[in-house]
């Protein structure tokens, strides 16, 4: 049977997720905004009902699965109300404000049985499932490197206001809107880290987050240096156009670079792979046709919800970015080692 959509917030997010469920034929039946004006023209599009509050949507008995489209801060209620009603979730990323509001989150997930899917799209980029691909053939891993630098034209972050926006929305700054994506690629390629140690740049007299510097350590030895930050440097990076973010993974036996390419605007461009073999002393680059990975990931869930299969990334997946950011930042307060402790569902 297939799924029948509540949308849950028409913020800027929210367009690239109906674009996708648009492509796919998504069957859109009720959408919900405290902003009407944001909200009305999807509604009209999809001959949708319109509500102000997320829980018409949740009791709406046509509704089967809610897509959380909010900012984090509301998304511990609007994704535990939707399981409480039997709904099916797909929540945009982070997955919840904290790690607390995260393990209850996906507790309840689990408990519930519904199906559950978070929104980290980079993922769904033919190079990073490529890479996925080839991550064994580089045998013993000797180190890694992960960066996402991003430059936030015309955010002001000393201003007050603007201050006040992102922790009202997100709970921080570049490390939850910037740097979730990539960690949450490298547990998709790596697995989850033992500890971490952490150095985190605030804008003075504040705690909205420009910069944050990671090692993360594994169980079997292997170092993952991290950083995500917010610069002004206009020229750098793949495509030279202030957007740096890639992974090098390095083996014994070869080397694999991923460079991604800006957000929103990625069905223009293709992000690129780079795969050295160390037998052969060779290196392949992997230039795919440029897709839009949200219309490759919403295409994805929707085919999952109908044939009623759990898919990746899910509750757990979600769950384990909010726990990783939580130790950076914990890390980076204390000045020390943290021990990540990783519970049971």
């Amino acid at each position: 049977m297939k799924p029948k959509f509540g949308l849950v917030g028409c913020g800027n997010i929210a367009q690239f997720h109906i674009k996708g469920l648009r492509k796919v034929g998504a069957n859109i039946v009720h959408i919900a905004d405290w902003n009407e004006q944001a909200a009305r023209p999807y509604a009209e599009q999809f001959g949708a009902r319109l509500s102000a509050d997320y829980r018409a949507v949740v009791a709406d008995p046509e509704v089967t699965v809610v897509s959380v489209l909010t900012g984090a801060k509301s998304h511990r209620d609007v994704c535990l109300a939707a399981l409480e009603a039997g709904k099916d979730v797909i929540c945009e990323k982070t997955m919840a404000n904290d790690r607390r509001e995260s393990i209850e989150i996906a507790r309840a997930a689990k408990a519930s049985g519904r199906l559950f899917f978070a929104s980290y799209m980079k993922r769904f980029f033919p190079a990073v499932r490529k890479a996925k691909e080839l991550l064994p053939g580089l045998g013993r891993l000797i180190s890694v490197q992960v960066r996402a630098y991003q430059q936030w034209s015309g955010m002001e972050l000393e201003h007050p206001d603007v201050q006040q926006r992102l922790l009202d929305n997100y709970g921080g700054a570049v490390v939850k809107c910037a740097g979730s994506h990539m960690l949450d690629m490298t547990m998709h390629l790596l697995g989850r880290p033992a500890g971490v140690y952490a150095q985190v740049d605030y804008v003075p007299h504040s705690r909205i987050d420009r910069r944050a510097t990671a090692l993360f350590e594994y169980e079997d030895g292997l170092a993952v240096s991290y950083e995500t930050a917010v610069h002004p440097l206009k020229r750098i990076g793949y495509e030279r156009n202030s957007w740096d973010e890639r992974i090098e993974i390095n083996g014994e036996n070869g080397r694999i670079e991923i460079c991604t390419v800006q957000w929103d605007a990625s069905e223009h461009r293709a992000a690129l792979l780079v795969h050295y073999d160390n037998e052969r002393e060779t290196s392949s680059e992997y230039r795919f046709a440029a897709v839009d990975p949200f219309d490759v990931e919403m295409a994805y869930f929707h085919e999952c919800l109908t044939k009623r299969e759990a898919g990746t990334p899910d509750v757990v997946d979600g769950m384990n970015v909010d726990i990783l950011i939580d130790a950076i930042m914990t890390s980076a307060d204390r000045k020390a080692r943290v021990a990540i402790d990783w519970p049971a569902l």
